[in-house]
């Protein structure tokens, strides 16, 4: 079972006398460092932080005082290792000498604090921990290359500075050094020490891929793994938000067997990133074919990076995809859509598409999903936005055929009660259609979607034709078809044949081409209009009527205007639907 990791020992020793120290240090190098803190100590050695007095800028200056302790060659030689390193993600060295007794080194200081320290507060967030990933990997690839295996990687041992990067600062036992390293080992750490290495063995790069994966796991769970590896419980059993794929790396880098483990870090950090498709800066860059969504994936994946998880696509029509995703930082589903590419090359576009989703994301109303972040990167432009479980109303009519009267009548109600709210705003939806209203599945409640997403991509009027997910005209206004001006009174057009839809089951005015479908709505009501005079109350039959007329000013004038005629139509109806309406006025 995984166990909080043991808290790593004092780093000022009981027996040493900390003041006396500090002193006698202040002195020895006064001149030339000015010593700010102890930061650590045993009776042989210590660090502090200090300021280079003539480069003014702190500096880390580790102490070795005992010149007759076995321990001081081992320091001399870890001063030769580490000034033969040079990676930024290992602390460097940046001078080494002797003060009488004393052997020394300066190394550079890092703001931050230790891994250890760090997942004391809580968890890492995901993107930090796929951070960590990658600069654990680059450092291992690189001192792999040079024939050094660190062997002893634990949090304590790791920093993380300001800007969330990883620092290994402890190279102590590495292999070679073991002929003048010391035996002893930190209980603390022995979850994240390899097997083999716990038995005393040398070791390979493979015990390197154990530990780095044990790191993984402490810092997306926040405990250490079991010192057993055929009893550590999968990430994910404890943190749900842990991406797939990191749990998978994680658990193939804490196997027993060695041979079992990735080879090298390379190998490690490939297998973790493909999920995510983060590709090298190098690698061409080229446009997926519009009908291919295995395309599509592969470079949303990669323009996604470490930001989000893909885990399932939801859908997809004329302006783009949608997915459902999991937002690593904040840990939490949402839905994402990601535009076809070809829309965003225009930067007038994007600029509107951006300015209008800016609009949407100030919405906040019950049945409005909530617009979250606009993103930009790889040649594609997404928005994210409340994840609702559920399914449209396309999809439910679809699945159900023609919907009861007070189910409808519910959706109308519920969806011009968010139009009036959007339209006070100045803001028109522009595209409402059965697949831009989303039915939760807890409540029952509608949801629009793609609020701004219109005028964004067709132009500073709004003008030009709106197309369902079938890619036909069959919800837009005359006006919409036509080029012409388009208001709020649009949006009471579109609802009233999404109405129809939801009534009858059927398209409004068939699906025939443009043209046809522009004839039919300029010189009369929907055909679909007769047959639902007939099932319903002449009132509510009515009501439907006017918010199909083909000219806007014989429509309804607001959504309020038309939200009043609809209550007024099923009370007078005194059936089942009033009852209805009185349940959802009191409800909201």
């Amino acid at each position: 079972m995984p166990h909080r990791a043991p808290p790593h020992p004092p780093l000022i020793a009981p027996e040493v006398d900390s003041v006396a120290l500090f002193d006698a240090v202040q002195q020895e190098f006064a001149g030339t460092f000015e010593t700010l803190e102890l930061v650590a100590a045993s009776t042989a050695r210590c660090l502090f932080m200090a300021r280079d007095v003539v480069l003014k800028r702190h500096v880390g200056l580790r102490v070795h005082v005992q010149a007759e302790a076995p321990s001081r060659r081992w320091f001399e030689r870890e001063n030769e290792l580490l000034a033969t390193l040079d990676h930024p993600a290992v602390r460097a060295v940046l001078a080494a000498g002797y003060r009488n007794e004393w052997a020394y080194r300066i190394v550079k200081w890092i703001e931050g604090e230790s891994l250890a320290d760090t997942v004391a507060r809580g968890p890492l967030t995901i993107p930090t921990v796929l951070r960590l990933a990658r600069n654990l990997a680059s450092v291992l690839d690189y001192v792999h290359t040079l024939g050094i295996v660190i062997r002893r990687l634990a949090p304590p041992t790791i920093m993380i500075d300001n800007s969330e990067r990883a620092h290994v600062i402890d190279l102590r036992y590495a292999n070679v050094l073991l002929e003048v390293a010391s035996p002893e080992t930190d209980p603390g750490q022995e979850p994240f020490i390899a097997p083999e290495i716990r038995g005393g063995e040398p070791g390979d790069p493979s015990c390197d891929m154990y530990s780095a994966a044990a790191l993984l796991y402490f810092a997306v769970t926040g405990t250490a793994p079991d010192l057993e590896p055929e009893r550590v419980t999968g990430p994910r059993s404890i943190r749900e938000a842990c991406p797939m794929a990191l749990e998978r790396v994680i658990m193939r880098g804490l196997r027993r067997d060695p041979t079992d483990r990735f080879l090298t870090a390379i190998e490690m950090v490939e297998d973790l990133l493909t999920d995510f498709d983060v590709q090298s800066p190098l690698a061409s860059e080229r446009a997926p074919q519009v009908d291919d969504p295995r395309a599509w994936e592969k470079r949303l994946r990669r323009a996604l990076g470490d930001e989000y998880e893909l885990l399932e696509e939801l859908g997809a029509g004329g302006f783009g995809r949608v997915y459902r995703v999991r937002d690593l930082a904040l840990e939490r589903q949402v839905a994402l859509k990601v535009l076809h590419p070809h829309l965003v090359i225009d930067p007038d576009v994007v600029e509107r598409f951006r300015r209008e989703a800016r609009m949407a994301a100030q919405l906040v109303h019950p049945y409005i999903a909530n617009t979250y972040d606009i993103g930009q990167r790889g040649g594609l432009l997404w928005y994210t936005m409340e994840y609702v479980r559920g399914r449209n109303l396309a999809r439910t009519v679809q699945a159900e055929g023609a919907l009861p009267a007070e189910r409808v009548v519910r959706v109308l109600r519920e969806t011009l009660s968010a139009l009036d709210y959007a339209h006070a705003f100045g803001l028109v939806h522009r595209d409402l259609k059965p697949e831009n209203i989303l039915i939760d599945k807890a409540t029952g409640n509608v949801r629009i979607v793609d609020f701004g997403l219109a005028i964004g991509l067709r132009g500073k009027d709004g003008s030009g034709p709106t197309a369902s997910q079938s890619g036909t005209p069959d919800f837009a206004a005359p006006e919409q078809l036509l080029g012409e001006h388009v208001d709020h009174r649009s949006d009471l057009y579109s609802l009233s044949l999404v109405g129809l839809y939801a009534l009858t089951g059927r398209l409004p005015f068939g699906s025939g081409t443009v043209e046809a479908t522009l004839a039919l709505r300029a010189t009369g009501d929907p055909p679909e209009l007769d047959d639902v005079r007939k099932r319903l109350p002449v009132p509510l039959a009515r009501v439907l009527a006017r918010g199909v007329a083909a000219q806007p000013a014989e429509r309804f004038q607001s959504a309020a205007e038309y939200s009043r005629a609809l209550a007024a139509a099923t009370r007078k109806n005194g059936s089942v639907l009033s009852g209805l309406w009185r349940k959802i006025t009191k409800g909201n």
